[in-house]
């Protein structure tokens, strides 16, 4: 009797631990409403992540389009509103400010050149003060004069009393400029009363205190005094 209610125990046990590792199972893996909670919640998730990549995407392109209208605008009142006068684009505007900015390259490029011509003829007119000869004595006035500018230097070149037929040095300059290490960007020349006007700016790519200011006037004024 005591060994079979120790049996029909063991057996009745292991019959409720069977049922409820079969139970367990059940509420695990066979329960619809379960799984469809999952995949509702993944899919929420999945949806609210694409939404906010949605609203940021909405935001950066919002505000790119607010700093363009900025932009646009600054650059419809530089311009002059004849250029502009029936164009709302900003196609259009912007086409129009590429030619005004090359019409505004020309006018400074003249303004530089007309610039240099008279500040040559300034620095000439005060080197050839220097020489005390009368101004009827048709004596030749030869004068180089080079002055230091950011990046380079710039060389103010005279002659008068030339004869006629005789030419200006030019390319002698040039060519020692080159041998100093100095590259010509520039260069104006200008003829009036007898006088010959040089205006040569030069770049030097070279450290500027490594460039013989003395040796670089001695070659220039023996090449503007010799015979031609």
């Amino acid at each position: 009797m005591f060994f079979l209610s120790i049996y029909i125990y063991t057996i009745s046990k292991y019959i409720i631990e069977q049922d409820l590792i079969l139970g367990q199972e059940s509420l695990e893996g066979s329960d619809p409403g379960q799984k469809m909670a999952q995949e509702n919640q993944h899919i929420i998730l999945v949806t609210s992540d694409n939404d906010e990549r949605k609203i940021i995407r909405r935001e950066v392109e919002k505000q790119r389009r607010t700093n363009m209208s900025i932009l646009c605008a600054s650059l419809r009142s530089s311009l002059p509103f004849e250029l502009i006068k029936g164009k709302r684009s900003a196609s259009d505007h912007i086409g129009e400010a590429v030619n005004y900015i090359q019409i505004l390259k020309q006018k400074i490029n003249a303004l530089q050149v007309k610039r240099d011509r008279l500040k040559l003829m300034v620095n000439s007119s005060l080197l050839e003060t220097s020489i005390d000869q009368p101004e009827h004595s048709g004596a030749v006035v030869k004068c180089v004069n080079i002055n230091l500018i950011p990046g380079g230097v710039e060389i103010a070149i005279c002659s008068s009393g030339l004869e006629e037929g005789s030419n200006s040095p030019l390319s002698e300059f040039m060519e020692i400029l080159l041998q100093e290490g100095c590259d010509v960007v520039s260069c104006v020349s200008t003829l009036a009363n007898g006088r010959i006007f040089h205006a040569i700016k030069c770049e030097v790519e070279a450290d500027l205190t490594r460039l013989d200011l003395a040796k670089l006037q001695h070659k220039l004024d023996h090449a503007i005094l010799l015979p031609r």
